[in-house]
């Protein structure tokens, strides 16, 4: 991967990020608090707007959803070390809830997970 894709990704990362952080911002305690119904559907939600994101990450890149796995991995880190920084010295960028921050955390590395998940499934689906 040359260094302008390199930049490309960690920047698509922190934007891919800074997305999730903005909604866990808008709805707040509304769904990111404990045994909140809806908190299983935004759970739900996130396959579709991985799945977007990606989508989103391959025509920019103008890269195959096959090719994305090691694009992802750098997203994947930039989104993480945010995420870690964001949840750690600036927690009131989720919310000034530590509640509502720790849930919103834990959906953005769901997401993070996810897009794993289905980078490593394109993945193995073009090798088969």
């Amino acid at each position: 991967m040359n260094r302008s894709k390199c930049i490309l990704f960690v920047v698509l990362g922190a934007a891919f990020w800074y997305q999730a952080a903005l909604i866990i911002r808008y709805f707040g305690a509304s769904v990111f608090s404990e045994n909140n119904p809806k908190l299983i559907l935004f759970y739900f939600l996130a396959i579709p707007i991985t799945l977007l994101s990606m989508y989103i990450t391959s025509l920019i890149s103008k890269l195959q959803l096959s090719e994305l796995l090691k694009p992802v991995v750098v997203m994947i880190l930039t989104a993480t070390f945010l995420d870690a920084l964001a949840l750690t010295w600036f927690r009131e960028l989720y919310s000034p809830s530590f509640e509502v921050a720790m849930h919103g955390a834990a959906w953005i590395l769901w997401g993070v997970g996810l897009s794993l998940l289905f980078s490593f499934y394109f993945d193995q689906k073009a090798i088969s």
